[in-house]
Order: C-alpha cells, then sequence, then structure tokens
C-alpha cells in the first residue's frame, strides 16, 4: 500500500508538472507573445523543449523526494512519459484554442493530427536579435518541419531524462527505500588534505589509488571530494569518495563506489567538516 501511494503521488505531481509547464507557456504566448517550449538556439538546440521536459519531470521529482520513491527503470519510463505526453499536450492546447478568420474554431474544421500535419509542413521558423525583434524569418519548412518536430520531442525527453539522473545522483539507503542525509566535507581538495582528513578520523581506504585511475583513466588528477551519507532509517553511514580529473580545459567528477563506516567513525569526519 505504501508503495501504490507513493507511485500514485509521484504521477499525479507529474501530471500537475506538465500542466503547469503547458499554462506557463500559454501565459507568455498571451502576454509576451513568447512561445517558451518552442525556443531553439541557432535552429538545432531545442532549448525551450530542454526546459519543458525539465519542469514537467520537476513533478516526479518532488514527489519522489517527499514520498521515500527511489528512481528506477519504471520511474524513467515514467518521466519520459510525462516528458512526451507535455509536447503532446503543448500542440493539443494550441489546437483547441486556434480560431478561423471567420471564428470557427480549428477543432471544428479538422481532427487534431491533420491539422498538425498541416502545421509541422508549413511551419516557419523566425531569428530574433537580442531586443526580442523578429530579424529574419525562414520559407515554410515542408518536410523538414517534421525533422523539427523531432528534435522538439527529443528536447523534452532529454530535459525529463536529466532531471531522472538528477533525483539518481541522490544518496540512499536502498534497503530501508529512504535518502540519505548527506554532508559535504571536502570538495576537489588536494590528495594531501583528503589524506589528512580520513587519518584524522582513523580511516583507510582499501585499493584507493586504484580506484581513483580506474575512475579517472587517462585523465589528470586535480583534486579529491568527500561526501558522508547516513541513512535517517537504520542509521547506516557511508563515505562516498569522488576523483575530479581534467578533460582538456573542463573539470570531470567522477564519484567512486562508497565505503561503509561505523558509526564512531562518521561522528568524527562530522567533527572535521568545513
Amino acid at each position: 500500500m505504501r508503495d501504490l501511494s507513493a507511485e500514485v503521488l509521484t504521477t499525479l505531481a507529474g501530471v500537475i508538472a506538465a500542466v503547469a509547464v503547458v499554462g506557463l507557456n500559454m501565459g507568455l504566448e498571451s502576454a509576451l507573445d513568447l512561445d517558451l517550449l518552442g525556443l531553439t538556439y541557432w535552429f538545432v538546440l531545442p532549448v525551450g523543449a530542454l526546459f519543458g521536459g525539465f519542469g514537467a519531470a520537476s513533478g516526479y521529482y518532488a514527489a519522489a523526494r517527499a514520498t521515500q520513491r527511489l528512481p528506477n527503470r519504471r520511474m524513467l519510463f515514467e518521466m519520459l512519459a510525462i516528458g512526451f505526453s507535455t509536447c503532446l499536450v503543448m500542440h493539443w492546447v494550441d489546437y483547441a484554442t486556434l480560431r478561423l478568420q471567420d471564428g470557427t474554431p480549428m477543432r471544428n474544421a479538422l481532427p487534431f493530427w491533420q491539422y498538425f500535419q498541416l502545421r509541422t509542413e508549413h511551419l516557419q521558423l523566425v531569428t530574433q536579435g537580442p531586443s526580442g525583434s523578429v530579424t529574419d524569418r525562414t520559407s515554410e519548412l515542408g518536410l523538414l518541419g517534421y525533422a523539427h518536430e523531432l528534435l522538439q520531442i527529443a528536447g523534452f525527453l532529454c530535459g525529463a531524462l536529466v532531471m531522472w539522473l538528477v533525483l539518481r545522483s541522490h544518496e540512499a539507503c536502498a534497503p530501508c527505500s529512504r535518502y540519505a542525509r548527506t554532508t559535504r566535507l571536502l570538495q576537489r581538495a588536494p590528495t594531501e588534505v583528503f589524506d589528512s582528513v580520513l587519518s584524522s578520523a582513523g580511516i583507510a581506504l582499501p585499493q584507493f589509488p586504484e580506484r581513483v585511475a580506474e575512475a579517472l583513466g587517462k585523465r589528470r588528477l586535480i583534486g579529491l571530494s568527500l561526501n558522508v551519507a547516513t541513512c535517517p532509517s537504520c542509521r547506516r553511514s557511508w563515505l562516498r569518495p569522488a576523483a575530479v580529473g581534467i578533460d582538456g580545459t573542463h573539470p570531470v567528477v567522477r564519484p567512486m563506489a562508497p565505503y561503509d563506516l561505523s558509526s564512531a567513525q562518521a561522528t568524527e569526519l562530522l567533527k572535521l567538516r568545513t
């Protein structure tokens, strides 16, 4: 019953978030003539769709944290589905509210899929300058309109996927199905500081250099991060180290497998937090 209630709540929260995203887009279109969900950068990066998928899946994220529902493949499918559904609802709302020049509702003149086909093939993209003014307009896309719509769908799906990955990144105790309380001890610290903190708490990490090398591959190590996580239910604590490497000019964080801690070790480490 607990699992069923949590699933119902997360689904309901996802639907509410999706409706809110579409409603926000409608409000911006009405007030500012801005189609937020349709924004693209250089015609290929669906920024608005990414925001839409991210926003729609945020309902699942918030409800999952509140109900202690851990991310799994089923939730991933549900979050992708709500992202895709938001894209469809966005088009359906445009269809349902659009009127012809004589005032006839579009829904009375054409079925939805025929409207969608005509809209896609006759779609024109506009270029806006920094001030928001239209500086250029493309010709009708024709069959390329379907590629544009597929790009939009991919944006909604990617936005939902990012939200699921964010949820999955949170430390959790699988046996208790509870999200852990996490305390950051070190962030991109030198190895000397990292070793000093562990030795002060009397902790040794077996095969740690090998794990760092495996996590970074050919990247150069520039620092180490360290988090302590504690399950609020069973009180089990564990250490989550992460290696920070450099890839070109960009730092890359690679979390590693956790190390279990005793309650005394966890207490000593939390005394040293900075």
